[in-house]
């Protein structure tokens, strides 16, 4: 019974540890992926945060200014974001990668 018990428990931690890693990978950007999120930036963000990701009436936005923030950390701040939070979870992800890599 105990070892049947620590198996269990072994299995669930490693499923668990597994998902929770899968969410954790950054998004890759794809070429259309790349075109989606500059289209996104371009209608949704640039207005504030400007065509450059400099600033505006937003915050500076370019890599260098994420540099602290996680791409997945970034598309959940994405998620409560004026604009941003319209979005589909998928686009979000796609801008998150797109402002942290390019």
């Amino acid at each position: 019974m105990r070892k049947t018990a620590v198996v269990l428990v072994t299995t669930a931690m490693a499923l668990i540890l597994g998902g929770l890693a899968t969410s954790c990978t950054p998004k890759t950007i794809s070429p259309t992926d790349l075109s989606d999120a500059s289209q996104i930036f371009s209608n949704d963000c640039a207005s504030c945060h400007g065509q450059d990701r400099t600033g505006g009436h937003g915050p500076d936005i370019t890599p260098s200014s994420l540099v602290d923030l996680s791409q997945s950390s970034l598309a959940a701040f994405l998620t409560d974001h004026k604009t941003a939070g319209k979005l589909t979870a998928e686009q979000q992800s796609i801008l998150a990668a797109w402002l942290k890599n390019s």
